[in-house]
């Protein structure tokens, strides 16, 4: 990752550092943290959720000179990696996200289906007014907010461990639970035991345990030892032979510290809390990225007046491509034939698909290309003929050729001057197209040069 990608997007990032720099050692730096890392770490998952169902990542400056570089579509791994980065203390990394998408199951589905797919594989619905590289922003804005809030994770527990068990200190801010000041709440308690954490207290904790996870792998042994040491067993570190060694000692003294002042209910809970996290594994994201009956989550739907159905359509058209992408690959299996048949359910006639379907028309010789204005004037009636049997409207067959609606007909009458071949070019290649989609034979005065580009990879939804 380039620093001038570190640079652009870290006005979150310093917003967090501000924010922990200005609080200081006052323990009131952890209840803000914990929102800080909610908010965020939400953001991450409803952005990255919407430049999956935009396709906005096939935009992105280095998945685009990738595809240029090796001749191919751009390729969603590419955009992924280029945010990310593997050395830990220079930006967000793997784990990072993978953690701050932990209980975000559509958006680790949509993760799943796209990066299975290894193809576009976007939101079936029109393109709207909001930019699309406000998405892509969007995502790696939060995501550097993110990486910023988890470098402050096991300091701010350490500091609030110390002040809430200090005897010595009198503070008014200090409730009877430390659960109840991470998360604001106040209650009067009787004499009674200390009753169970409420939503907004186990909320509270699992925030601040998914940004120490996140930060460093060893925090749940950590915790782990240190809750065994407080209930009076004898244990002792393991620390894993596998993990990266920063971050140990970091993991080991903010374990402490909240085992100092969480009550046994509370320690349970958190065990509770780190036995769902470390269940949550991909194989049930794979099982909701098989279900066709899921609904599209993008917010473009809801925002846009999009119907049910429209939904519903997205999310069939998203489960039948995972099922096409996770079929195995092994010997004697045609790879090409697999990709075509993918292809089939990635391309289906909407714009965006048929604009893929015809970003073909590279591959077009030049002096074919050269001959389609003369070949659409000399067959006008019956290519309009085909293009309404076909069942494609005057309005949708202009706007696929970015050319007003009179024109076109004006055109397909062959009156006046003769298209441009770009134009001429995509009205064959689209007419094909078309007549491929609706199971009927394409015009034969269509030279075979021009339609074979997009035939050859059939777009039946």
């Amino acid at each position: 990752m380039g620093a001038f990608v570190f640079q652009r997007h870290l006005h979150r990032h310093d917003d967090v550092n501000l924010v922990m720099s200005a609080l200081g050692d006052d323990p009131q730096c952890l209840p803000v943290l914990i929102a800080l890392g909610a908010t965020l770490r939400r953001d991450v998952a409803s952005a990255l959720r919407e430049v999956i169902a935009t396709g906005a990542w096939q935009s992105d400056v280095r998945a685009r000179g990738s595809a240029a570089h090796w001749r191919e579509e751009p390729r969603f791994q590419v955009f992924l990696d280029h945010g990310l980065e593997k050395r830990r203390n220079r930006g967000p990394k793997y784990e990072h996200l993978d953690t701050a998408l932990l209980t975000f199951p559509e958006t680790r589905a949509a993760l799943y289906r796209v990066s299975a797919a290894g193809c576009p594989q976007h939101c079936r619905t029109k393109t709207g007014t909001f930019a699309e590289d406000r998405h892509v922003d969007d995502y790696r804005q939060a995501l550097f907010g993110w990486y910023a809030a988890i470098q402050h994770a096991h300091a701010c527990v350490v500091r609030a461990g110390r002040w809430f068990a200090d005897p010595q200190r009198s503070d008014s801010r200090r409730p009877e639970a430390f659960t109840d000041w991470m998360s604001g709440t106040r209650r009067r308690h009787s004499s009674g035991a200390v009753p169970a954490a409420e939503p907004a207290a186990q909320r509270a904790l699992q925030e601040v345990i998914l940004m120490m996870h996140a930060w460093s792998p060893h925090t749940f042994e950590a915790i782990d030892v240190a809750f065994q040491k407080a209930e009076g067993e004898d244990a002792s570190h393991g620390w894993g032979g596998s993990f990266e060694p920063a971050g140990r000692y970091e993991a080991q003294a903010a374990a402490e510290a909240l085992a100092s002042v969480l009550s046994p209910q509370e320690r349970q809970h958190v065990r509770a809390v780190i036995d769902g996290i470390e269940s949550d594994d991909e194989f049930r994201d794979m099982d909701l990225a098989k279900d066709s009956t899921l609904a599209c989550t993008s917010d473009r739907h809801r925002a846009y007046g999009a119907g049910p159905g429209e939904r519903e359509d997205c999310a069939t058209a998203r489960g039948r491509v995972y099922e096409e992408a996770s079929q195995p690959w092994g010997e004697g299996v045609d790879r090409a034939a697999d990709a075509a048949r993918l292809a089939r359910f990635l391309l289906g006639p909407h714009t965006d698909r048929i604009h893929y379907a015809l970003a073909a028309r590279g591959a077009v010789a030049r002096g074919t290309t050269e001959r389609a204005p003369q070949v659409w004037n000399d067959n006008a009636e019956p290519l309009r003929e085909a293009r309404e049997a076909a069942g494609l409207d005057l309005q949708d067959a202009a706007g696929h050729l970015g050319i007003k609606p009179a024109t076109l007909q004006r055109f397909e009458q062959a009156t006046g001057k003769l298209p441009g071949r770009p134009v001429s070019l995509g009205y064959l290649q689209l007419l094909t197209l078309t007549c491929t989609q609706a199971g009927r034979i394409a015009p034969a005065c269509i030279p075979k040069a021009i339609s074979q580009p997009v035939i050859s990879l059939p777009t039946t939804l």
